[in-house]
């Protein structure tokens, strides 16, 4: 197994251009997000259900998860992807890989990937697939890949701005390889598995999506 700098998932954030011929879904919709210090563009939906995609291929790597493809329903058989942790499994993770090991339970009826990805949140919010990228940053600012700057006029009103730390984070290029060649060798080991386990994570993703208010004027 590789040995990573950070956590892949940080890994899948800035250089999330390297991932997306195993990207198992396109999404049709124009946002982008400009990856730091490159100045490439991924799409703004696709990026963090890889990021969290690798979160959970890590953690298996990692011996600390399992994942098995279960189905249910009597009559129209679902598919998902269940979470289970391994015996006497216990790590001090940060970032999202550590989010996602605390929110998977011993009782493992409540861990299919939809569920697990819901936890990671408290309370629905305005957009969740934004949110999964500023955990992110959250993680690499405190590891130093992002350092908080002054923004000026008017732009102050937002607060401060995090200015990515591009010596540091271009150093970082050779182990964006080892994280795509993770996620290549599970998606070829696990191929349905991996399908399954990427419309799960958007699935987790999109149910935390705040419901929005419509005005109905009778």
């Amino acid at each position: 197994m590789a040995a990573f700098t950070i956590n892949p998932s940080g890994l899948a954030y800035l250089f999330g251009d390297r991932l997306e011929d195993l990207f198992a879904g396109r999404s049709r919709l124009p946002f982008n997000e400009t990856l730091p210090c490159r100045e490439v563009k991924v799409k703004a939906r696709d990026l963090p259900i890889a990021m969290l995609t690798t979160a959970l291929i890590h953690l298996v790597s990692r011996g600390l998860v399992r994942l098995s493809l279960e189905s249910k329903g009597r009559i129209l058989k679902k598919r998902f992807v269940l979470a289970t942790l391994a015996s006497g499994s216990a790590a001090n993770l940060d970032g999202l890989e550590g989010q996602i090991l605390g929110s998977i339970h011993h009782d493992a009826k409540h861990n299919d990937v939809p569920t697990v990805i819901w936890r990671l949140w408290t309370a629905d919010v305005t957009d969740p697939f934004s949110d999964v990228i500023r955990m992110g940053r959250q993680y690499l600012l405190e590891l130093g890949y992002y350092s908080e700057g002054e923004r000026r006029g008017i732009a102050k009103i937002l607060g401060t701005k995090l200015v990515p730390e591009c010596d540091k984070i271009l150093a970082l290029q050779g182990e964006a390889d080892g994280v795509h060649d993770m996620v290549a060798a599970f998606r070829a080991k696990q191929g349905d598995l991996y399908e399954q386990l990427w419309k799960d994570v958007a699935k987790g993703i999109s149910s935390r999506q705040e419901a929005q208010d419509v005005d109905v004027d009778f």
